[in-house]
């Protein structure tokens, strides 16, 4: 498959699950560039063409690995400062574009055992390790935790969001259910 053809197939799903995972439209930009450089580089090593899909969204997710990896040593922005951050001005519209407010309302209507865990554990991104330590409990009850806590925004979302996955559950696009197909009204 030719290069022109991947990115004619998959550059918006690309952009949107990569801003997903970065949140800055700018970051997602310059990291959808080097997924497309590595597709270009790399296109002959994919033989079938089912596979295709895979492989492009693995080469997705390991760019956005190592973007982490080299911002590390950035300085952490609060959790709320990074969902509310204002993007009114881009010119392409982002089907997942006010969804962080959903996760801000989400994640504040979490019981406090879970939510605490949550923004420490999703948002600040501390090692469970770690909060185990912090929050006097064992590692495994906290990581329970976690996942019950994961487990309560997902059916959030479901309830308020039609959601498009990947065949790996990865999120590739997101947009709040219309009235009438069971809007829930936290995101508002």
């Amino acid at each position: 498959m030719e290069v022109t053809n991947i990115h004619q197939q998959f550059h918006d799903s690309l952009q949107r699950y990569i801003l997903s995972k970065v949140g800055k439209k700018e970051d997602a930009e310059d990291i959808l560039q080097e997924v497309f450089i590595k597709i270009s580089l790399k296109k002959d090593s994919i033989n079938q063409q089912e596979k295709i899909q895979n492989w492009i969204f693995t080469i997705a997710r390991n760019a956005v690995i190592d973007y982490y990896r080299k911002s590390s040593g950035k300085q952490n922005l609060s959790y709320s400062d990074t969902l509310s951050e204002d993007i009114e001005h881009e010119n392409d519209p982002d089907a997942t574009k006010g969804l962080e407010t959903c996760l801000e309302s989400f994640i504040e209507k979490l019981p406090e055992e879970y939510r605490d865990i949550i923004i420490d554990s999703e948002l600040k991104n501390i090692r469970q390790k770690e909060l185990a330590l912090k929050y006097n409990m064992a590692y495994p009850s906290l990581r329970s935790r976690v996942q019950r806590g994961r487990e309560r925004l997902r059916k959030m979302f479901v309830s308020c969001c039609e959601i498009e996955l990947d065949k790996r559950g990865n999120v590739l696009d997101a947009r709040m259910k219309k009235a009438g197909d069971g809007e829930c009204g936290v995101c508002e």
